[in-house]
């Protein structure tokens, strides 16, 4: 749910939000044009920052400055929970700061006025708005996140999770079973089921369907390879099995996915 909401232009070298001890909920604040800066007792005088993310958790006692005399355009976005997924990224306590591109900026001046129409004149569809804009948030935060991890090397070659993902996607054509994955993932079944529920709150089954029927999917809709080939490469026993497994996920089978052309 979320708590505040502000979006629009600030002069914090003039007015400066002072340190607060006892922030209740989780922080989201950019700066989308201008220069700001998170102030904390270590460090009262931070260097200011243009087009940046700040993610904040319950508890951050930190303040705002800005440039002296100008004006800085910002939004921040406090909530009581985020994605268990996002916090478990960020040890539940971690602060960090997100570059942002021009792209990220012009996505966050759009989400801005999203929030800010439902902020100030509350409707049928804020609720939804507002679970939006925290997904959002969150994804940008974790994409960025992973990336980071990956271009400084710091991901670990040893998590199960990411190298059974990994070792499925490559694999997935042939149906291995938990225990060939698990080996590969240099895990056994049950830890692979425990780090699975724990880093993405889903049973390997349930990510290992979504990779397979996300391929599917892409197979169907991007390719006019036949059904046959199609059942192959994600694994099913046969193309009987597959439009049986598919339509019972979807409700209609694969040839009605299809586009005219490739059916």
């Amino acid at each position: 749910m979320l708590a505040y909401f502000s979006y629009g232009t600030r002069r914090y070298y003039d007015k400066p939000l002072t340190q607060h001890p006892h922030r209740h909920f989780w922080e989201f604040q950019a700066v989308l044009k201008g220069r700001i800066g998170k102030t904390t007792h270590q460090d009262a005088s931070p260097p200011l920052k243009a087009s940046n993310l700040w993610i904040s958790p319950p508890g951050s006692d930190h303040g705002w400055t800005g440039e002296a005399r100008k004006e800085a355009t910002i939004i921040v976005l406090h909530f009581r929970y985020i994605p268990e997924s996002l916090a478990t990224l960020l040890n539940h306590s971690e602060a960090i700061e997100i570059p942002l591109s021009k792209d990220d900026c012009r996505q966050l001046h759009k989400l801005g006025r999203r929030v800010q129409n439902y902020w100030r004149n509350p409707g049928a569809g804020m609720l939804l708005c507002y679970e939006h804009a925290l997904l959002e948030l969150s994804v940008l935060a974790y994409e960025w996140l992973n990336k980071e991890e990956t271009t400084h090397s710091r991901k670990r070659a040893s998590d199960p999770v990411q190298l059974a993902m990994l070792w499925y996607n490559e694999h997935m054509h042939e149906n291995p079973g938990l225990p060939e994955i698990a080996r590969q993932a240099n895990s056994s079944p049950a830890n692979l089921r425990r780090h699975f529920h724990e880093c993405l709150q889903a049973s390997p089954k349930e990510v290992f369907d979504q990779l397979r029927y996300q391929r599917a999917m892409q197979l169907l809709t991007e390719t006019a390879h036949p059904l046959t080939h199609i059942a192959e490469q994600c694994g099913f026993l046969d193309q009987s099995a597959f439009s049986r497994a598919f339509k019972t996920r979807f409700h209609c089978s694969p040839r009605e996915i299809r586009r005219p052309h490739s059916a």
